[in-house]
């Protein structure tokens, strides 16, 4: 595979400096550690100080979360003390994986139509989301999950970029794996037919599980011309709306203002905290 690592945002270059591993956290207990699944991934643990309930920890796991452990702080994690975190991150020093990512968080175009060259990114391979769910579901979930005890009944899933657009993938096709969901600033641009089918296929749901969408009000697409836009993504909120008559769902949607694409990140989580902890 091409490697793109030199162009694209600056963000997307960035190492990851998780100061976090070095500041004093009264809520939480915080690891990482390397597991061998797949392409390799680091797993960013915050469990949190005390007895677990009697069912285990409610617990959300973060995609991106060499990313997300970047940007998170002390006060973050004392918005939901009793609320254990796993960062499910790439095995790098910088915050995103980014042709790994897009292979694992963009749908096969139907069943068993396998991995194919990404059709915006030249050099990059897309369609392994089936594949990376069955790798978070599997080993990734039983390494985080050994660490502490976890209520299977509380698990969420949270992605931002493409990791929203996984989100969403992973809660039309399997949305008994999670029991919430949080899709944050999910890249419906870069295959809406594709999202728009996948959800098609998926029907209406008999108990749909809760979502949380998010995005900012002055996102643009990464190298895109022209000054920030005014307002949410067009095509993002249309397609939040239509999963109200499609699949059944309610999606709690939040405009987060003056926040562009990355900022998103550390923006969503004092609402997907909560809302996973619930």
């Amino acid at each position: 595979m091409r490697n793109t690592g030199q162009v694209g945002p600056e963000h997307a270059r960035k190492q990851a400096e998780l100061r976090i591993f070095g500041q004093a956290v009264p809520t939480h207990f915080l690891s990482q550690t390397v597991v061998k699944a797949g392409p390799g991934h680091r797993l960013f643990l915050a469990v949190p100080r005390g007895t677990p309930p009697a069912g285990g920890w409610p617990i959300v796991y973060l995609l991106d979360g060499n990313a997300v452990f970047d940007f998170l702080t002390p006060d973050l994690l004392a918005l939901a003390p009793g609320l254990m975190l796993a960062g499910i991150g790439y095995d790098t020093d910088r915050q995103f994986a980014r042709e790994q990512r897009t292979l694992d968080f963009t749908a096969p175009e139907g069943p068993g139509d396998g991995i194919r060259p990404d059709p915006v990114h030249p050099g990059r391979l897309v369609g392994g989301a089936s594949l990376f769910l069955d790798r978070l579901t599997g080993p990734l979930r039983a390494a985080a999950e050994a660490a502490a005890p976890v209520d299977p009944a509380r698990r969420t899933l949270w992605g931002h970029s493409f990791g929203g657009l996984f989100t969403l993938y992973a809660l039309l096709t399997r949305p008994g794996a999670f029991a919430r969901y949080a899709a944050i600033s999910p890249s419906i641009w870069w295959d809406e037919g594709l999202i728009r089918r996948v959800a098609d296929r998926a029907g209406r749901m008999a108990a749909p599980p809760p979502l949380l969408a998010a995005l900012g009000d002055r996102e643009k697409r990464s190298g895109s011309d022209g000054p920030p836009p005014d307002g949410p993504a067009p095509a993002t909120m249309r397609f939040l709306a239509d999963l109200r008559d499609g699949p059944g769902l309610s999606p709690q949607i939040h405009v987060l203002p003056g926040l562009v694409h990355i900022d998103t990140i550390a923006g969503s989580l004092p609402l997907a905290l909560p809302f996973a902890a619930a």
